[in-house]
């Protein structure tokens, strides 16, 4: 996610599912949350902000929003159907240089992912995981992430959450 120093490829990946009582999610309850997101504004501080997206499961339900932080930090996202989430997420240190992400949608269901590598092109973090509901979640974040869904092109970034990508900007 951010600041996360991760090789480019990781031979394993350990996808698991995180049950929604496990995560409390302060003002998860607020009327419309993104509302009140101000836009990212990319630093190397606490307040750093980058774009994370996700797609959930194979049938087109995608997340857009952003990951702050630095190390360690919060996320809040829309999901495509207008179900909002949040959570947090940490980087971890050592030699794996992994990352993990959790996160509790207003509908009840719940996610985990582990950021598992890094595009060395373009910073974007890549990463898997599985909600609640068994769906399996693949997850991007970073300052670059439309060019790196674009390849190279950010006019043409996709989500491959079905087998018609999905457009975004």
């Amino acid at each position: 996610m951010i600041r996360l120093v991760l090789p480019a490829t990781l031979a394993f990946f350990l996808p698991f599912v995180c049950g929604a009582e496990t995560l409390h999610v302060p003002g998860l309850e607020a009327e419309d949350p993104m509302l009140d997101v101000p836009v990212c504004e990319n630093t190397r501080d606490v307040n750093n902000c980058v774009r994370f997206l996700a797609c959930v499961g194979q049938d087109g339900l995608w997340l857009d929003g952003q990951a702050r932080g630095w190390e360690i930090g919060t996320m809040a996202a829309q999901r495509s159907d207008g179900v909002f989430c949040e959570g947090n997420w940490a980087a971890r240190v050592g030699p794996l240089g992994s990352g993990t992400a959790r996160f509790l949608c207003s509908d009840g269901s719940a996610g985990q992912v582990i950021y598992f590598s890094q595009d060395p092109l373009t910073g974007t973090t890549i990463a898997r995981g599985m909600d609640n509901l068994g769906r399996i979640i693949r997850a991007w974040s970073g300052e670059n992430v439309l060019q790196f869904l674009g390849d190279g092109d950010v006019e043409a970034a996709k989500l491959p959450c079905t087998t018609a990508k999905i457009p975004i900007s």
